[in-house]
């Protein structure tokens, strides 16, 4: 096996990538005989003179990696060529487009395997075979790798282009500065459009002939800014010629005109009755009552819009699984198109931005499939309550990830002289903090004089917390230190407006990420020996009245990077270095490698 490797290194080229694949390749391979026919093939490859890439002379191997793939994977690989140069992919949406695309099959689900599940595993073995880069979650939850988005070599995108093109799988139309596409013949089950607004106009769509069997359709730069007359909105008018298509993504299309409320671009979407997956990253849009139409939609993907009206007509969707709604932060305040209250479909397994005052939060309540679940919950602590009640009673392997952010919720404190509200306020905070299932938490503009004392029956979740003009009185660093999970704390402005901080030994033992600004009050801060263990990283901004670095950061020794910002001078000087003297708390921190100081 030795002596074959040799061999088979040679026709690497001296290539690194293509070293790497080989080494992908082999490693799925484990008996003697598997790489004698890896080897064997290789070199019929190099026989047929099969060129890829742009000067045509990438070895091989690269062409044998796509050859040697399980036929289920083949499709996914090519599917990747789609995408940008250099760019970023998601993980979990280019999951919903192999699933809309109908790559990932129902018969390739192992036991209590979702589809979402199935193309994760399709991803990681392109990623042990080398022929993807993968990037992962920092910390997945139960110590479990999860995936944050991938990434393909610009040679292995040129074997994707190659290979598609050969399978006239789709057709690529890309004026983008760095490159043109070489896929010119016209694409049986695809079509990406990647047009600058200067080229839309220079653009004719394909004839209906040519389209009728497009499965997908894929632009990111559809922009019309004045009125319907644009280009964009001349594109977007042939969709309803696209009658098998699956998968429709358009990915940036604006229209900076208020007579879009009256009448939707959009409005054929509706007559797309096979559609599965749906991505529209729009602005001013009003989507159409038609979307009720789409009964095997499984994907509806309206993340990164805003000022978008939605029908109420999701609940009709019974297929409907992966559910983002758009940033209700800038969400409809127009009068003349009010948004509905939303109802949901039951069979959601992904649902993102949530908010109270745009849904019905007792839907939530029924969704028992539910993976991932981010939602703002805004003044009614009733709703809170029910939400938190029923997240911590699902099957905590299954909740991938729960993020929450609590807005202007009165917990009793103070607005109330009714010592019942002010316990029930207090349990309420006490089972959003220590609740099961909650993994990322943001408290704004919810008044408080204390946090609630740890309670260590109740095993939290929690990984990120953010709180934010909570004004809290004494102390918080008694309870969060307590939790065991907790690896990102940022305390915000007006969050704290107390004047001492103390941090015990053995509290936040999993703390990576700690970041204290605008404490306008905070004076003193205590760290013990043997806090924050693991802290990596601090951070410190507009706290006018601390006095110094504390002494128990010379025991962090996994610090690696300090950041103040706009931090009185008498505080920044103790730790600068000045003609050659070091300040008073240099010491303290002399082991940390960055340490940046901004005025």
């Amino acid at each position: 096996m030795e002596e074959l490797g040799k061999k088979m290194l040679n026709n690497c080229g001296g290539l690194p990538l293509a070293v790497v694949v080989l080494g992908g390749i082999l490693r799925t391979k484990k008996t003697f005989r598997e790489w004698n026919e890896v080897h064997k093939n290789i070199k019929s490859y190099l026989d047929k003179g099969e060129k890829i890439g742009k000067e045509g002379e990438v070895p091989k191997v690269l062409a044998y990696s796509y050859y040697d793939l399980p036929w289920q994977l083949k499709p996914c690989f090519l599917h990747l060529g789609k995408f940008r140069e250099d760019s970023d992919i998601k993980a979990e949406s280019l999951y919903q487009m192999w699933i809309g695309e109908g790559m990932i099959f129902e018969n390739n689900r192992r036991e209590q395997e979702t589809m979402m599940d199935v193309a994760e595993r399709y991803l990681k073995e392109l990623a042990i075979r080398c022929m993807v880069e993968i990037k992962a979650y920092e910390e997945g939850k139960h110590a479990v790798t999860e995936l944050e988005s991938c990434r393909l070599h610009d040679l292995m995108r040129d074997l994707c282009l190659a290979k598609a093109k050969e399978e006239n799988l789709y057709k690529l139309v890309d004026r983008s500065p760095s490159r043109d596409s070489s896929l010119t013949t016209e694409a049986q089950y695809g079509l990406v459009l990647r047009l600058l607004p200067e080229d839309i106009s220079q653009y004719n769509f394909p004839p209906k002939e040519q389209t009728k069997h497009l499965r997908s359709f894929l632009s990111d730069s559809l922009v019309g800014e004045q009125d319907y007359s644009n280009q964009g909105v001349r594109i977007m008018s042939q969709f309803k010629n696209l009658k098998m298509l699956r998968v429709l993504a358009i990915l940036s299309f604006h229209i900076a005109s208020q007579s879009c409320y009256l009448k939707s671009p959009l409005g054929c979407v509706g007559n797309l009755i096979h559609l599965r997956c749906l991505k529209l990253k729009c602005h001013h849009i009003n989507l159409p009552y038609s979307l009720g139409n789409l009964k095997y939609l499984e994907t509806l993907d309206l993340s990164d819009s805003c000022c978008c009206r939605i029908p109420n007509v999701l609940w009709k969707l019974e297929r409907l699984r992966y559910l983002y709604l758009p940033d209700w932060w800038w969400g409809p305040q127009l009068k003349w198109c009010p948004q509905p209250k939303l109802r949901l479909s039951k069979q959601l397994e992904i649902l993102e931005s949530f908010h109270n005052r745009f849904c019905y939060h007792e839907d939530v309540c029924k969704l028992s499939n539910l993976r991932a679940f981010k939602a703002i919950v805004r003044k009614n602590l009733e709703d809170l309550t029910r939400i938190i009640n029923h997240i911590s009673d699902l099957d905590c392997l299954a909740i991938k990830i729960c993020s929450l952010s609590i807005v202007d919720c009165d917990f009793g404190w103070t607005n109330s002289n009714n010592s019942n509200d002010n316990n029930r306020g207090l349990d309420v905070l006490s089972r959003v903090l220590f609740s099961r299932n909650i993994h990322q938490l943001a408290i704004r503009y919810t008044f408080c004089k204390k946090l609630p004392d740890y309670q260590s029956h109740m095993f939290p979740d929690l990984t990120e917390l953010n709180l934010l003009l909570t004004k809290i009185e004494e102390d918080p660093m008694g309870t969060l230190e307590k939790l065991p999970n907790l690896r990102k704390l940022e305390l915000g402005p007006y969050s704290f407006l107390g004047q001492e901080m103390i941090c015990h030994s053995m509290g936040f033992s999993k703390l990576k990420r700690l970041a204290l600004h605008g404490l306008g009050n905070w004076k003193e801060w205590k760290v013990d020996e043997g806090a924050m263990p693991k802290l990596s990283s601090l951070w410190i901004a507009d706290c006018q009245k601390l006095k110094m670095i504390p002494d128990g950061l010379r025991y962090v020794t996994t610090l690696k990077e300090v950041s103040l910002f706009r931090m009185p001078a008498e505080f920044s000087n103790r730790v600068t270095r000045e003609n050659g003297q070091h300040g008073e708390d240099f010491d303290k921190i002399s082991h940390v490698r960055s340490v940046n100081i901004y005025g």
